[in-house]
């Protein structure tokens, strides 16, 4: 029996841009940010310590420099933080999911559901004190995850794994 394989011109192609996206929670946003307030705590910690290491031949308007620079860079990852929040989301589809992220530096990742492997949900300490958890996607022939979505409440997560399981069954069944 031979394959129906239609061709598809370009102007034809389903567009992304139509695709209706579900934001994340937004008490996501709270565990982006006590997650940078800690990186960035710890961070600080080292610097400071190593600023009362520093040999006494080393400029004092180097060691000021580098505390600007840190100063600089913890604005930044909070700025970041915001802005790549609000550009999160995710869409479920058929015969896919796709996950889209990034403010300065977009990345989509779709993931068809007939090349997924397993599937798990998780939840690190700062997610369960927010009661979130996040969705792994694991697809044939890689060791990480290759779709991740973040920020979802555990009964969502849940609810699109069981989805996402019975849509591979139904696969794999034809």
């Amino acid at each position: 029996m031979e394959a129906f394989n239609p061709q598809i011109m370009n102007h034809e192609l389903p567009k992304v841009e139509q695709l209706v996206f579900q934001p994340l929670e937004k008490d996501y946003l709270r565990v982006l940010i006590w997650s940078a307030i800690i990186r960035n705590l710890i961070f600080g910690f080292i610097l400071l310590v190593a600023s009362f290491s520093v040999p006494y031949d080393v400029p004092e308007l180097l060691i000021k420099l580098v505390f600007a620079w840190f100063a600089i860079y913890v604005i930044w990852t909070f700025v970041s933080t915001i802005q790549g929040f609000k550009h999160k989301a995710y869409a479920l589809r058929d015969k896919d999911i796709v996950y889209k992220s990034g403010w300065l530096w977009k990345s989509m990742t779709t993931t068809p559901f007939n090349r997924v492997q397993h599937i798990t949900l998780d939840q690190g300490p700062i997610e369960r004190q927010f009661k979130l958890s996040r969705i792994k996607v694991y697809t044939a022939g890689g060791a990480a995850s290759d779709l991740t979505i973040p920020g979802l409440r555990p009964n969502t997560a849940e609810e699109i794994k069981d989805f996402i399981v019975k849509k591979t069954q139904m696969d794999e069944e034809e």
